[in-house]
């Protein structure tokens, strides 16, 4: 299975980075080191909770303090603990991550080309309209 994040279309086209696999995993090895240790994983999370409050106050104090780096630390640390967030890409996924992303360049330069050519549109019409208005304010010829 690839933790790779994945496209996905939703409604009316709109389209998601999906990144909820590798999520998945992280939970479920984050469910397993508990179990394994319940009272050491359980602190790191409180105290990642705890420090939360404590960074807004010192956020609020234009930075002054350092709980933002001591939770980022601690986070740092289960982050090694539950594998890292790095995604090592092996050459299929490599592959297929490509595929995507020149498929999202190749309807993008659709999308591009779509809008031009109504812009070039609308650049004739206003002028047409514009021609227009003015014929109907000059005096007559006569």
């Amino acid at each position: 299975m690839s933790y790779l994040p994945t496209l996905r279309r939703e409604h009316k086209g709109a389209i998601v980075l999906d990144g909820s696999a590798a999520a998945h995993e992280q939970i479920r090895t984050l469910a397993d080191l508990y179990r394994e240790d319940p009272e050491g994983i359980g602190d790191m999370l409180i105290q990642i909770a705890d420090l939360g409050g404590q960074v807004e106050c010192e956020r609020a104090l234009d930075g002054l303090g350092h709980a933002e780096h001591v939770r980022d630390e601690i986070v740092g640390e289960l982050l090694g603990e539950l594998g890292g967030a790095e995604i090592h890409l092996d050459p299929r996924d490599n592959h297929h991550a490509l595929m995507q992303v020149r498929s999202l360049a190749h309807q993008a330069r659709h999308i591009a080309d779509a809008a031009q050519r109504r812009v070039d549109e609308l650049v004739v019409l206003t002028a047409v309209a514009r021609g227009v208005r003015e014929g109907c304010r000059r005096p007559p010829v006569g």
